[in-house]
């Protein structure tokens, strides 16, 4: 199988990662996409309005309905309280893999350019063949720039299909990696804007041009009032 790791802190998830998802299915015939919920993200500590139990229950109902698409507790709150890392997490995806099955971890582009603050970076672009969601003005040089030191773009990237690249990677010890990049995505979403928007009365519907959020999701932040105090903090 090929199977894509998708991981964030999905707070909330919406229409956005949904099209993350089914373009890297389509582009890169992938049989699974993982979304894992983070437990405790390093790089954004401060900045997790929702609990972890809310952010996978949404993301259950997000995902519902789509056999591609599965909820992955593998970056779910550790016992020892210590921060979730992709670096680990991919290792114990790949531990409990058949070795046949192909592994892939997909990333937005916005969170890829920020790769050189992630634990372990260099390593982890050889853990496994990244997968990146293109956005409109998202260039090559800009994913060249966002490589940690040592890993450089190899050779000429190939055009695999109307849009997607791939790249290869290597490092000074002659590691090499995959790395393709989908399509530029209309999907411009913040979910700091989605969460402000609820403040005032976000409707929430189908996931086409008209909605953020999928209706599944716009209800279960009703029914529990997420997202409508300080817009820091929501129930335990």
């Amino acid at each position: 199988m090929r199977i894509a790791f998708f991981g964030g802190s999905f707070d909330p998830p919406h229409c956005g990662h949904l099209a993350i998802a089914r373009a890297a299915i389509e582009h890169m015939a992938l049989d699974r996409v993982l979304f894992a919920p983070v437990g405790t993200q390093p790089l954004k500590r401060e900045l997790q309005p929702a609990g972890f139990a809310d952010r996978l229950a949404m993301v259950q109902l997000a995902v519902a309905g789509d056999p591609r698409l599965d909820v992955s507790m593998l970056d779910a709150p550790r016992a020892d309280g210590q921060s979730n890392y992709t670096l680990r997490t991919l290792h114990e995806l790949r531990q409990a893999l058949a070795p046949e099955d192909e592994l892939f971890c997909l990333v937005g582009a916005d969170s890829f350019l920020t790769l050189k603050q992630w634990h372990g970076a260099e390593d982890l672009l050889f853990a496994c063949d990244f997968v990146v969601a293109g956005r409109p003005g998202f260039l090559l040089n800009n994913l060249a720039a966002a490589l940690p030191e040592g890993v450089r773009v190899s050779g000429t990237p190939k055009l695999l299909a109307p849009g997607c690249l791939s790249v290869l990677l290597e490092n000074p010890s002659r590691r090499r990696s995959h790395l393709f990049v989908l399509p530029d995505l209309k999907e411009d979403i913040s979910a700091t804007e989605i969460r402000q928007a609820i403040l005032v009365g976000v409707e929430g519907g189908p996931c086409d041009e008209h909605s953020v959020l999928p209706a599944a999701v716009i209800t279960y932040i009703r029914t529990h009032g997420l997202y409508r105090g300080s817009g820091e903090e929501s129930r335990p």
